[in-house]
This record gives C-alpha cells, sequence and structure tokens, in this order.
C-alpha cells in the first residue's frame, strides 16, 4: 500500500507541492486551526502523526515531527480527525476510529497517550447488567460554534451519536437512527449545516440524509 500522501496548490494541479512520508498510509488529514504549517494525519495503524510544512528535503519530501506510541493509540484505523477550536495554544485535537473509541489528544504531552476517551456504546452501560456492545466509528463533525462540547459520530452500523464533554465527564446523550432510519452502511459524512447548526447532513449507503440534533430520526 502506498504511504504518500501530498500537499496541493490550486495554482499547479499537475505535481503536488508537498510530500508527506508517513510511518503508516493516511487515512485523514487535517490543517491546525491556528497555524497552517502544522498538519496532524491519522494512520492506519492507528496512530496519530504530526507534519510541520516547513521542514523537510530538498524535494519537498517530509517526515512526522511527532507520532503517539502505538500502545497508547487507537486500535483500528484512524477515519476522521478535528483540532479543537476551544485549546488556546491550538494543540488539542480528536480522533475516531472503528475501534470503537473518541480519543482526545494534546500535542504537547503525546507520550502520555489520550487526555480523555470514551467508548462509542449501542446503549447506555447499566450497572449489573452485560456491557453493550461497542460500535465502529467512521466519521466525526465538531462545530464550536454549535457547541464547543458536542461531537457528532457516524457509525459503522448507520446510526449516529452525540457525545457531550464536560469538565468532570464524557457521555453519549443521544442516538440517531438506531430505532429507525439508519443507514444500511457506514456512515461516511457528516456535516451540520452553516446556518441552522441544530440541522446536520449525513452520508452512508447511496442516500444523504438530513437530520435534526433533536430527532432520533431523519427529516428528510
Amino acid at each position: 500500500m502506498p504511504k504518500q500522501s501530498y500537499i496541493w496548490n490550486l495554482n499547479n494541479p499537475n505535481s503536488p507541492e508537498k510530500t508527506l512520508d508517513p510511518n503508516s498510509p493516511l487515512c485523514c488529514l487535517q490543517f491546525n486551526l491556528k497555524n497552517a504549517d502544522v498538519v496532524c494525519g491519522g494512520a492506519y495503524n492507528g496512530s496519530l502523526q504530526f507534519f510541520d510544512l516547513r521542514r523537510g528535503s530538498s524535494s519537498g519530501v517530509i517526515k512526522p515531527t511527532e507520532t503517539t506510541l502505538l500502545e497508547k493509540s487507537h486500535h483500528d484505523p484512524i477515519y476522521d480527525i478535528y483540532w479543537l477550536a476551544t485549546s488556546k495554544a491550538g494543540t488539542q485535537a480528536v480522533s475516531v476510529s472503528t475501534d470503537g473509541r473518541l480519543l482526545w489528544w494534546d500535542q504537547r504531552n503525546l507520550a502520555a497517550g489520550p487526555t480523555d476517551e470514551i467508548h462509542m456504546y449501542e446503549s447506555n452501560p447499566v450497572p449489573g447488567q452485560p456491557t453493550p456492545k461497542v460500535i465502529g466509528c467512521t466519521s466525526l463533525e465538531y462545530n464550536s460554534e454549535a457547541s464547543p462540547m458536542k461531537y457528532l459520530v457516524g457509525c459503522e452500523n448507520g446510526g449516529m451519536m452525540q457525545a457531550n464533554r464536560r469538565k468532570d465527564k464524557i457521555e453519549i446523550n443521544m442516538r440517531y437512527g438506531f430505532e429507525d432510519g439508519k443507514h444500511h452502511g457506514p456512515v461516511y459524512a457528516l456535516q451540520r449545516n452553516p446556518f441552522q447548526l441544530k440541522y446536520f447532513l449525513s452520508v452512508g449507503d447511496w442516500s444523504a440524509k438530513i437530520w435534526s440534533e433533536e430527532l432520533k430520526q431523519p427529516i428528510m
């Protein structure tokens, strides 16, 4: 499998401007919100890899400046990443993977592993009852204007979950499509309406659906 990823200039579409050479092929990439020279990539081996576009060889090949430890990373490929707008230093990010976990990171202390995590359970765990099934995650939507604490997660089973991260705890406070209306395959893309933030769009099984975060079924 080819490992390289590319940074392009629209004025020169015939060849990439920079080549990223990670330790493992990348499944997703995001530019840092406060420093466009810093890029974070989610790798096939479950690690986060950070690149500084100001560094690299004369041929434009850039290797990771920092990588999360494999034993403290995701156990499956990382399919989506977002930098957090709430981070004053611009060093915090969140990632999702088909291992069913949502992990929060701080680039200043990657060796310590994730700063927070939550498992995406099919239903809320009940003390004394069998632990519900963990569902893999294939997409993520984070928009600080809607709420800096809310994270929309698209799942392998075609449904979606909304996680709420507060200072004292992280919890799943809504599941969409689990009872009716979910996609017949993984949710590959999620996006909030930029003008009406409580509505969001999901893309999956040859279809796109529009949802309101207040309702468990799609409205369109």
